[in-house]
């Protein structure tokens, strides 16, 4: 298996240079200019939905441990009267809003593109807010008992709980592929 050296990208490369210029297809550089404006700046809408999808599979997950609103998968409040009882009732739901947002956003950071984290992070917590507030209403329609005083806590929660692990992962995931580019 031949393995190229230096030397054969740059004979590669000025023979590239040397060659004759011909110009593509006008479409085919308008399509082409298309599909990288598209990865490098997707749609909100496409963003949010992503979010949407990623958060909905993970948040059921957790759901299995820690219920949002006294909605629960397993009817199992053993994590909620832990915290409810060492923290009392806001904390408790400050908690669970950062641990059910926290989670999707954990694993969103992971496997968004690049184009799509940085419409995230150029975002600061819009993202987050507004996915929690999608939750919170799914909640809602799905019969969770909802209070105004609790739902505030549990907003502050996975709005800023969704938004610091976000960052995190996504800076972790930034590091170790900056890591796996010098091997």
């Amino acid at each position: 298996m031949h393995n190229p050296k230096k030397s054969d990208y740059a004979k590669d490369y000025l023979s590239f240079i040397d060659s004759e210029k011909i110009d593509p297809p006008r479409e085919l550089s308008h399509r082409v200019l298309d599909i990288i404006i598209a990865e490098m700046k997707p749609s909100h809408r496409l963003v949010l939905g992503k979010l949407i999808l990623i958060q909905a599979f993970i948040g059921t997950i957790t759901m299995i441990f820690c219920p949002q609103f006294s909605f629960s998968l397993t009817s199992n409040h053993d994590v909620f009267h832990f915290f409810h009882h060492k923290f009392g009732e806001s904390i408790c739901m400050i908690i669970c809003g950062s641990i059910f947002m926290g989670t999707g956003a954990l694993f969103a950071s992971f496997l968004m593109k690049k184009g799509e984290i940085h419409r995230i992070k150029e975002s600061r917590l819009l993202y987050y807010l507004t996915t929690s507030i999608f939750f919170m209403s799914i909640f809602y329609i799905l019969g969770a008992d909802i209070y105004l005083r609790l739902v505030s806590f549990w907003l502050i929660g996975s709005v800023i709980g969704g938004a610091i692990m976000f960052e995190v992962s996504r800076l972790v995931k930034q590091e170790f592929l900056k890591y796996l580019v010098r091997f």
